[in-house]
């Protein structure tokens, strides 16, 4: 499947309350028959969620996407066993609190099949950002495009300094959408 675009929509308690078209056949397609829409449909997104730092990022992008009445948008990887991929992740607020977050691929790369991390969890315990998919290592964060082994693999997850930035650059966009500017006073 090229997959252009996924959507879901949460409702005001971050239930899940509809999914996009192309939704079930992507998470077949990625061996996640647990994520179809039959699966997740009436749940609250936090059930899918890993990690408390990226609960509260992704809580804090709903939260200020509802107060601002602007959207949120931001690159994210989300890579398959083969395939590298960069999508844009971009949240739409609605009146009645809702959200409609929006994934539009924008770059993939086919890459070598690695072992999946459920093969190394006696292994390392790492951290991987929800967002760029670099991983924690000690204090230092390392990109997923460094050639795996047993220590790239994931225990828990969490928000990188980079990522946490970026979306603090985001916010700011939006508040300044919001602010109206004052007149200047022309002396006549």
């Amino acid at each position: 499947m090229d997959l252009q675009a996924n959507s879901y929509v949460v409702d005001g308690q971050n239930r899940i309350v509809s999914v996009g078209p192309e939704w079930d056949q992507f998470a077949l397609e990625n061996d996640a028959p647990g994520a179809t829409s039959a699966r997740v449909i009436g749940r609250e997104v936090w059930d899918f969620i890993e990690g408390d730092n990226t609960r509260a990022y992704l809580f804090g992008v709903f939260q200020t996407c509802r107060m601002e009445q602007q959207l949120f948008s931001i690159l994210y990887r989300c890579d398959g066993p083969d395939m590298r991929r960069l999508f844009r992740l971009t949240v739409w607020p609605s009146p009645d609190h809702s959200l409609t977050l929006g994934s539009m691929l924008v770059h993939s790369v086919a890459s070598h099949p690695a072992a999946t991390t459920s093969a190394f969890e006696g292994y390392y315990d790492t951290t991987r950002c929800s967002v760029c998919c670099a991983f924690q290592i000690g204090e230092k964060w390392i990109d997923l495009r460094t050639p795996p082994d047993p220590g790239n693999f994931a225990k828990s997850y969490s928000i990188c300094p980079s990522c946490i930035k970026d979306a603090d650059q985001e916010f700011a966009r939006m508040r300044r959408q919001n602010n109206v500017l004052p007149m200047v006073h022309r002396k006549h």
